[in-house]
Protein backbone atom coordinates (compact mmCIF):
# COMPACT_ATOMS: atom_id res chain seq x y z
CA UNK A 1 0.00 0.00 0.00
CA UNK A 2 1.17 3.45 -0.79
CA UNK A 3 1.28 5.70 2.10
CA UNK A 4 -0.62 8.89 1.44
CA UNK A 5 1.66 11.92 1.66
CA UNK A 6 0.70 14.43 4.24
CA UNK A 7 0.27 17.80 2.74
CA UNK A 8 0.57 21.04 4.61
CA UNK A 9 -2.73 22.73 4.93
CA UNK A 10 -3.19 25.43 2.35
CA UNK A 11 -3.82 28.94 3.64
CA UNK A 12 -7.38 29.97 3.75
CA UNK A 13 -8.31 32.24 0.95
CA UNK A 14 -10.32 35.30 1.86
CA UNK A 15 -13.94 34.92 1.13
CA UNK A 16 -15.31 37.11 -1.53
CA UNK A 17 -18.36 39.11 -0.57
CA UNK A 18 -21.52 37.82 -2.06
CA UNK A 19 -23.46 40.13 -4.26
CA UNK A 20 -26.90 40.50 -2.87
CA UNK A 21 -29.62 40.84 -5.35
CA UNK A 22 -31.65 43.92 -5.15
CA UNK A 23 -28.71 46.19 -4.24
CA UNK A 24 -28.85 49.59 -5.88
CA UNK A 25 -26.42 49.71 -8.73
CA UNK A 26 -23.64 52.29 -8.91
CA UNK A 27 -25.16 54.73 -11.35
CA UNK A 28 -24.72 58.44 -11.90
CA UNK A 29 -28.23 59.09 -10.60
CA UNK A 30 -27.42 57.20 -7.36
CA UNK A 31 -24.22 59.27 -6.81
CA UNK A 32 -26.09 62.55 -7.25
CA UNK A 33 -28.75 61.36 -4.78
CA UNK A 34 -25.99 60.39 -2.27
CA UNK A 35 -24.29 63.81 -2.48
CA UNK A 36 -27.63 65.59 -2.06
CA UNK A 37 -28.59 63.71 1.11
CA UNK A 38 -25.10 63.75 2.76
CA UNK A 39 -24.50 66.53 5.31
CA UNK A 40 -21.12 68.25 4.81
CA UNK A 41 -18.49 67.88 7.60
CA UNK A 42 -16.62 70.83 9.00
CA UNK A 43 -12.84 70.85 8.52
CA UNK A 44 -12.34 70.70 12.33
CA UNK A 45 -14.19 67.39 12.50
CA UNK A 46 -11.70 65.89 10.09
CA UNK A 47 -8.78 67.14 12.20
CA UNK A 48 -10.31 65.65 15.35
CA UNK A 49 -10.81 62.29 13.67
CA UNK A 50 -7.28 62.37 12.33
CA UNK A 51 -5.76 63.11 15.73
CA UNK A 52 -7.76 60.32 17.44
CA UNK A 53 -6.99 57.50 15.03
CA UNK A 54 -3.49 58.53 14.08
CA UNK A 55 -0.56 57.33 16.20
CA UNK A 56 2.35 59.71 16.60
CA UNK A 57 5.41 58.83 14.57
CA UNK A 58 8.30 60.46 12.79
CA UNK A 59 6.11 60.74 9.73
CA UNK A 60 3.93 63.23 11.61
CA UNK A 61 6.80 65.72 11.94
CA UNK A 62 6.41 68.38 9.28
CA UNK A 63 9.25 68.45 6.81
CA UNK A 64 10.73 71.92 6.44
CA UNK A 65 12.27 72.45 3.05
CA UNK A 66 15.99 73.30 3.15
CA UNK A 67 16.86 76.96 2.60
CA UNK A 68 18.36 78.08 -0.61
CA UNK A 69 22.11 78.17 -0.92
CA UNK A 70 22.24 81.96 -0.95
CA UNK A 71 20.07 82.41 2.13
CA UNK A 72 21.94 79.74 4.10
CA UNK A 73 25.25 81.40 3.32
CA UNK A 74 23.87 84.77 4.36
CA UNK A 75 22.61 83.43 7.69
CA UNK A 76 25.96 81.86 8.49
CA UNK A 77 27.92 84.98 7.66
CA UNK A 78 25.69 87.18 9.84
CA UNK A 79 25.78 84.91 12.89
CA UNK A 80 25.45 87.06 16.03
CA UNK A 81 27.75 84.75 18.02
CA UNK A 82 30.82 86.08 16.20
CA UNK A 83 31.56 89.80 16.25
CA UNK A 84 33.83 91.11 13.52
CA UNK A 85 36.50 93.74 14.10
CA UNK A 86 34.43 96.65 12.82
CA UNK A 87 31.45 95.76 15.04
CA UNK A 88 33.78 95.40 18.03
CA UNK A 89 35.16 98.91 17.51
CA UNK A 90 31.83 100.59 16.83
CA UNK A 91 29.78 98.81 19.50
CA UNK A 92 32.02 97.45 22.24
CA UNK A 93 34.74 100.09 22.37
CA UNK A 94 32.36 103.02 22.11
CA UNK A 95 30.15 101.57 24.84
CA UNK A 96 33.29 101.58 27.01
CA UNK A 97 33.97 105.23 26.04
CA UNK A 98 37.08 104.27 24.08
CA UNK A 99 37.61 106.37 20.96
CA UNK A 100 40.25 105.64 18.29
CA UNK A 101 41.46 108.42 15.98
CA UNK A 102 39.02 110.85 17.54
CA UNK A 103 39.35 114.57 16.80
CA UNK A 104 38.82 115.49 20.45
CA UNK A 105 42.57 115.55 21.09
CA UNK A 106 43.25 119.11 22.23
CA UNK A 107 46.32 121.20 21.51
CA UNK A 108 47.70 120.99 25.05
CA UNK A 109 47.92 117.19 24.87
CA UNK A 110 49.61 117.30 21.48
CA UNK A 111 52.06 119.92 22.75
CA UNK A 112 53.04 117.67 25.64
CA UNK A 113 53.43 114.63 23.36
CA UNK A 114 55.56 116.55 20.86
CA UNK A 115 57.75 117.69 23.73
CA UNK A 116 58.31 114.05 24.72
CA UNK A 117 59.12 112.66 21.27
CA UNK A 118 61.24 115.65 20.26
CA UNK A 119 63.59 115.33 23.22
CA UNK A 120 66.01 112.81 21.64
CA UNK A 121 68.88 113.37 19.25
CA UNK A 122 69.96 110.63 16.89
CA UNK A 123 73.41 109.38 17.98
CA UNK A 124 75.73 106.54 16.98
CA UNK A 125 74.08 104.06 19.34
CA UNK A 126 70.64 104.67 17.86
CA UNK A 127 72.17 104.45 14.39
CA UNK A 128 73.50 100.94 15.10
CA UNK A 129 70.17 99.80 16.56
CA UNK A 130 68.20 101.18 13.61
CA UNK A 131 70.51 99.38 11.16
CA UNK A 132 69.78 96.10 12.93
CA UNK A 133 66.05 96.80 12.68
CA UNK A 134 66.31 97.71 9.00
CA UNK A 135 68.34 94.61 8.04
CA UNK A 136 66.19 92.25 10.09
CA UNK A 137 62.97 93.68 8.61
CA UNK A 138 64.19 93.13 5.06
CA UNK A 139 65.07 89.57 6.00
CA UNK A 140 61.65 88.82 7.52
CA UNK A 141 59.63 90.17 4.57
CA UNK A 142 61.34 87.65 2.28
CA UNK A 143 59.65 84.85 4.26
CA UNK A 144 56.06 84.21 5.37
CA UNK A 145 56.99 85.50 8.84
CA UNK A 146 54.29 85.44 11.50
CA UNK A 147 53.56 87.44 14.61
CA UNK A 148 56.14 85.58 16.69
CA UNK A 149 59.04 86.57 14.42
CA UNK A 150 58.06 90.25 14.24
CA UNK A 151 57.40 90.38 17.98
CA UNK A 152 60.79 88.83 18.73
CA UNK A 153 62.51 91.44 16.56
CA UNK A 154 60.77 94.31 18.36
CA UNK A 155 61.41 92.74 21.77
CA UNK A 156 65.16 92.61 21.08
CA UNK A 157 65.07 96.22 19.89
CA UNK A 158 63.32 97.53 23.02
CA UNK A 159 65.48 95.42 25.32
CA UNK A 160 68.58 97.00 23.79
CA UNK A 161 67.22 100.53 24.18
CA UNK A 162 65.62 100.42 27.64
CA UNK A 163 67.23 101.30 30.95
CA UNK A 164 67.77 98.69 33.66
CA UNK A 165 65.15 100.38 35.83
CA UNK A 166 62.51 99.42 33.27
CA UNK A 167 61.07 95.94 32.89
CA UNK A 168 59.77 94.18 29.78
CA UNK A 169 57.31 91.25 29.67
CA UNK A 170 55.86 89.22 26.80
CA UNK A 171 52.43 87.60 26.33
CA UNK A 172 50.93 87.78 29.80
CA UNK A 173 47.23 88.02 30.65
CA UNK A 174 46.09 91.16 32.46
CA UNK A 175 43.55 91.40 35.26
CA UNK A 176 39.95 91.79 34.12
CA UNK A 177 39.28 94.38 36.85
CA UNK A 178 41.37 96.93 34.93
CA UNK A 179 39.13 96.92 31.86
CA UNK A 180 36.90 100.00 31.52
CA UNK A 181 33.22 99.34 32.30
CA UNK A 182 30.97 98.75 29.30
CA UNK A 183 27.50 100.27 29.10
CA UNK A 184 24.90 97.59 28.31
CA UNK A 185 21.29 98.39 27.39
CA UNK A 186 18.59 97.45 29.92
CA UNK A 187 16.13 94.67 29.04
CA UNK A 188 13.31 95.96 26.87
CA UNK A 189 10.13 94.21 28.07
CA UNK A 190 6.70 95.86 27.76
CA UNK A 191 5.25 96.78 31.15
CA UNK A 192 2.05 94.73 30.73
CA UNK A 193 3.97 91.67 29.60
CA UNK A 194 6.38 92.00 32.52
CA UNK A 195 3.48 92.18 35.00
CA UNK A 196 1.84 89.11 33.47
CA UNK A 197 5.09 87.16 33.71
CA UNK A 198 5.54 88.21 37.33
CA UNK A 199 2.01 87.16 38.27
CA UNK A 200 2.38 83.86 36.47
CA UNK A 201 5.71 83.12 38.16
CA UNK A 202 4.27 83.99 41.58
CA UNK A 203 1.25 81.74 40.97
CA UNK A 204 3.50 78.83 39.99
CA UNK A 205 5.68 79.34 43.06
CA UNK A 206 2.62 79.41 45.34
CA UNK A 207 1.25 76.22 43.81
CA UNK A 208 4.57 74.41 44.18
CA UNK A 209 5.04 75.50 47.78
CA UNK A 210 1.53 74.38 48.73
CA UNK A 211 1.82 71.02 46.99
CA UNK A 212 5.39 70.15 47.95
CA UNK A 213 5.71 72.01 51.20
CA UNK A 214 8.94 73.77 50.22
CA UNK A 215 9.14 77.49 49.60
CA UNK A 216 10.35 78.29 46.12
CA UNK A 217 11.29 81.53 44.49
CA UNK A 218 9.39 82.71 41.41
CA UNK A 219 10.72 81.40 38.14
CA UNK A 220 11.08 83.72 35.21
CA UNK A 221 11.56 82.96 31.61
CA UNK A 222 15.20 83.85 31.06
CA UNK A 223 14.63 84.03 27.33
CA UNK A 224 12.14 86.87 27.74
CA UNK A 225 14.68 89.12 29.47
CA UNK A 226 17.60 88.35 27.17
CA UNK A 227 19.43 91.36 25.75
CA UNK A 228 22.77 91.90 23.98
CA UNK A 229 25.74 91.68 26.31
CA UNK A 230 28.80 93.68 25.27
CA UNK A 231 32.12 92.69 26.85
CA UNK A 232 35.68 93.81 26.18
CA UNK A 233 38.38 91.28 25.52
CA UNK A 234 40.88 90.99 28.36
CA UNK A 235 44.23 92.59 27.41
CA UNK A 236 47.19 90.36 26.67
CA UNK A 237 49.83 92.58 25.05
CA UNK A 238 52.54 90.96 22.98
CA UNK A 239 55.04 93.21 24.77
CA UNK A 240 54.58 95.33 27.89
CA UNK A 241 57.07 97.87 29.29
CA UNK A 242 56.79 99.44 32.73
CA UNK A 243 58.68 100.37 35.88
CA UNK A 244 60.70 97.67 37.59
CA UNK A 245 59.43 96.61 41.00
CA UNK A 246 62.97 96.52 42.37
CA UNK A 247 63.74 100.04 41.17
CA UNK A 248 60.57 101.46 42.77
CA UNK A 249 61.39 99.66 45.99
CA UNK A 250 64.84 101.27 46.03
CA UNK A 251 63.35 104.71 45.32
CA UNK A 252 60.88 104.36 48.23
CA UNK A 253 63.49 103.34 50.82
CA UNK A 254 64.59 106.90 51.78
CA UNK A 255 60.97 107.90 52.50
CA UNK A 256 59.47 104.72 53.98
CA UNK A 257 62.37 102.58 55.15
CA UNK A 258 63.62 99.29 53.73
CA UNK A 259 61.05 96.91 55.22
CA UNK A 260 58.05 99.12 54.46
CA UNK A 261 59.28 99.90 50.94
CA UNK A 262 59.76 96.22 50.18
CA UNK A 263 56.16 95.29 50.95
CA UNK A 264 54.42 98.59 50.16
CA UNK A 265 53.23 97.94 46.59
CA UNK A 266 52.72 94.23 47.30
CA UNK A 267 50.36 95.01 50.19
CA UNK A 268 48.41 97.51 48.10
CA UNK A 269 47.97 94.91 45.36
CA UNK A 270 47.04 92.03 47.68
CA UNK A 271 44.40 94.15 49.43
CA UNK A 272 43.06 95.34 46.03
CA UNK A 273 43.62 98.98 47.00
CA UNK A 274 45.91 99.55 44.02
CA UNK A 275 46.67 97.08 41.22
CA UNK A 276 49.98 98.44 39.94
CA UNK A 277 51.13 95.15 38.35
CA UNK A 278 48.43 94.47 35.73
CA UNK A 279 49.23 90.79 35.21
CA UNK A 280 47.09 87.99 36.61
CA UNK A 281 50.26 86.43 38.00
CA UNK A 282 52.41 89.36 39.19
CA UNK A 283 55.77 89.49 37.41
CA UNK A 284 57.34 92.56 39.03
CA UNK A 285 56.37 95.09 36.34
CA UNK A 286 54.58 98.14 37.76
CA UNK A 287 52.67 100.96 36.06
CA UNK A 288 52.94 99.98 32.35
CA UNK A 289 53.38 102.96 30.04
CA UNK A 290 54.08 101.24 26.70
CA UNK A 291 52.43 98.16 25.14
CA UNK A 292 52.93 96.46 21.79
CA UNK A 293 50.29 94.63 19.75
CA UNK A 294 51.89 92.84 16.80
CA UNK A 295 50.17 91.31 13.77
CA UNK A 296 51.41 89.77 10.54
CA UNK A 297 49.70 89.98 7.18
CA UNK A 298 51.25 86.64 6.19
CA UNK A 299 49.19 84.89 8.87
CA UNK A 300 45.96 86.88 8.41
CA UNK A 301 46.49 89.68 10.95
CA UNK A 302 46.06 93.38 10.24
CA UNK A 303 46.54 96.79 11.84
CA UNK A 304 42.82 97.20 12.52
CA UNK A 305 42.87 94.22 14.88
CA UNK A 306 46.06 95.42 16.57
CA UNK A 307 44.53 98.86 17.12
CA UNK A 308 41.44 97.38 18.77
CA UNK A 309 43.58 95.37 21.16
CA UNK A 310 45.89 98.29 21.92
CA UNK A 311 42.88 100.51 22.64
CA UNK A 312 41.74 98.25 25.49
CA UNK A 313 45.25 97.69 26.81
CA UNK A 314 46.06 101.39 26.77
CA UNK A 315 42.79 102.22 28.54
CA UNK A 316 43.56 99.61 31.21
CA UNK A 317 46.99 101.19 31.76
CA UNK A 318 45.30 104.59 32.14
CA UNK A 319 42.88 103.03 34.63
CA UNK A 320 45.85 102.10 36.84
CA UNK A 321 46.91 105.74 36.92
CA UNK A 322 43.34 106.83 37.69
CA UNK A 323 43.21 104.34 40.58
CA UNK A 324 46.44 105.81 41.92
CA UNK A 325 44.92 109.28 41.76
CA UNK A 326 41.73 108.12 43.49
CA UNK A 327 43.73 106.43 46.24
CA UNK A 328 45.57 109.61 47.06
CA UNK A 329 42.37 111.67 46.97
CA UNK A 330 40.74 109.30 49.46
CA UNK A 331 43.68 109.61 51.81
CA UNK A 332 43.70 113.40 51.59
CA UNK A 333 40.34 113.43 53.45
CA UNK A 334 39.05 116.58 51.83
CA UNK A 335 42.29 118.56 52.04
CA UNK A 336 43.04 120.87 49.16
CA UNK A 337 45.84 119.38 47.13
CA UNK A 338 46.66 119.52 43.45
CA UNK A 339 46.54 116.19 41.65
CA UNK A 340 47.70 117.48 38.29
CA UNK A 341 51.13 115.88 38.81
CA UNK A 342 49.72 112.40 38.15
CA UNK A 343 50.22 111.58 34.46
CA UNK A 344 47.28 110.37 32.41
CA UNK A 345 49.26 109.40 29.32
CA UNK A 346 50.61 106.09 28.00
CA UNK A 347 51.82 104.86 24.60
CA UNK A 348 51.34 101.84 22.36
CA UNK A 349 52.85 100.37 19.20
CA UNK A 350 50.75 98.49 16.65
CA UNK A 351 52.39 96.52 13.87
CA UNK A 352 51.48 94.57 10.75
CA UNK A 353 54.69 93.02 9.53
CA UNK A 354 57.16 95.84 8.76
CA UNK A 355 54.54 98.59 9.25
CA UNK A 356 54.78 100.15 12.72
CA UNK A 357 52.44 102.74 14.23
CA UNK A 358 52.97 104.67 17.48
CA UNK A 359 49.89 105.85 19.40
CA UNK A 360 49.35 107.80 22.57
CA UNK A 361 46.45 107.20 24.96
CA UNK A 362 45.17 109.87 27.31
CA UNK A 363 42.32 110.54 29.67
CA UNK A 364 41.36 113.72 31.42
CA UNK A 365 41.23 113.37 35.23
CA UNK A 366 37.57 114.31 35.61
CA UNK A 367 36.22 112.49 32.53
CA UNK A 368 35.38 108.89 31.69
CA UNK A 369 36.46 108.97 28.03
CA UNK A 370 39.60 107.25 26.75
CA UNK A 371 41.24 108.62 23.60
CA UNK A 372 43.77 106.99 21.29
CA UNK A 373 45.56 109.12 18.69
CA UNK A 374 48.25 108.20 16.17
CA UNK A 375 51.64 109.92 16.23
CA UNK A 376 53.02 108.38 13.05
CA UNK A 377 53.53 105.30 10.89
CA UNK A 378 56.78 103.85 9.55
CA UNK A 379 57.85 100.93 7.34
CA UNK A 380 61.01 99.43 8.75
CA UNK A 381 62.21 98.01 5.41
CA UNK A 382 63.09 101.63 4.61
CA UNK A 383 66.24 102.86 6.34
CA UNK A 384 64.95 106.36 7.03
CA UNK A 385 61.75 104.99 8.58
CA UNK A 386 63.74 102.60 10.76
CA UNK A 387 65.76 105.53 12.10
CA UNK A 388 62.62 107.55 12.82
CA UNK A 389 60.92 104.66 14.63
CA UNK A 390 63.97 104.02 16.81
CA UNK A 391 64.25 107.71 17.67
CA UNK A 392 60.57 107.90 18.74
CA UNK A 393 60.86 104.68 20.71
CA UNK A 394 63.94 105.90 22.55
CA UNK A 395 62.14 109.14 23.43
CA UNK A 396 59.18 107.25 24.95
CA UNK A 397 61.49 104.98 26.97
CA UNK A 398 63.41 107.98 28.30
CA UNK A 399 60.14 109.68 29.29
CA UNK A 400 58.96 106.52 31.05
CA UNK A 401 62.15 106.28 33.07
CA UNK A 402 62.22 110.05 33.66
CA UNK A 403 59.16 112.26 34.08
CA UNK A 404 56.70 109.38 34.27
CA UNK A 405 58.68 107.63 37.01
CA UNK A 406 59.13 110.86 38.96
CA UNK A 407 55.41 111.69 38.86
CA UNK A 408 54.35 108.20 39.98
CA UNK A 409 57.00 108.09 42.69
CA UNK A 410 55.94 111.50 44.01
CA UNK A 411 52.41 110.19 44.56
CA UNK A 412 53.53 106.89 46.11
CA UNK A 413 55.66 108.71 48.67
CA UNK A 414 52.62 110.60 49.94
CA UNK A 415 50.54 107.46 50.56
Amino acid sequence: MKRSRSRSPEPLRPKRPKIVDGTTGLTIEALFEHDRCLQPLSPYAFLDMNSQHKSPSLADVPIIPPPSTRSSQRSRSSSPSRVNDAQYRVNHLRRANIFIDDDNTTSDVWTYVEKIIGNVEFDSHLDRVSDKLWIKSKELVQKPSGEAEWTEMLHMLIDELKDQKLDIVRNRDWCEELKPPVHNPPPTIPRKRRENQTNLATHEATFESSSIGVSTSPRYNSQSVAFPLFRLKTPRPDICIGLSDKSLEADLVPKKGRNAARSFLVDLQDTANLISDPHVTPVGLRFPFLIVEAKAGATGGNLYQAQNQAAVGGSAALQILQNLRDLRENQDLGQTRSVSDIPHLVFSITTEGPIHEIWFHFRRPDEDDFYMSCIGSWRTTLKYDSQNLVRHLQAILQWGNGDFRSDVLCVLQTL
